[in-house]
């Protein structure tokens, strides 16, 4: 198992914790438990699309760095516009607190990012990309 799955894995497990605990609490608050589930869907999708580019850049030899700069562009613009649609798709519906929704969404990207930065600050040699 690489590093870059591992550290994935972890992030994708607490941050489903911090959706779950959002659950809980936007069941408890608004009596809107799904508005909660939808921005932690929301934030597990984008964070998980955006590690395609390592996955092809692999350990950064052969030329595929360049590649994988190009799809990391083209693949953060597909998420936004993506997220986006699904928002607009929510908007219409009358179900959706968006004040859950944003809470969510800024709790779980906070948890997810915090637990790669202290993961990868936890490994020895840091892999570097050839251009």
């Amino acid at each position: 198992m690489s590093v870059l799955s591992q550290r994935n894995r972890l992030s994708a497990l607490t941050t489903s914790l911090a959706g779950l605990i959002a659950v809980v609490a936007a069941w408890i608050a608004a009596d809107n438990p799904l508005s909660a589930v939808l921005g932690a869907v929301l934030v597990l999708v984008f964070f998980s699309a955006g590690t395609l580019p390592f996955l092809i850049a692999g350990d950064g030899t052969g030329g595929r760095g360049r590649l994988a700069f190009l799809v990391l562009g083209m693949t953060y613009v597909l998420r936004i516009l993506l997220g986006v649609i699904v928002y607009q798709v929510a908007s219409r519906t009358a179900g959706v607190d968006f004040q859950v929704v944003g809470l969510t969404i800024i709790g779980c990207a906070l948890v997810w990012t915090n637990t790669q930065l202290v993961s990868g600050l936890q490994r020895k040699n840091q892999p570097t990309l050839d251009l």
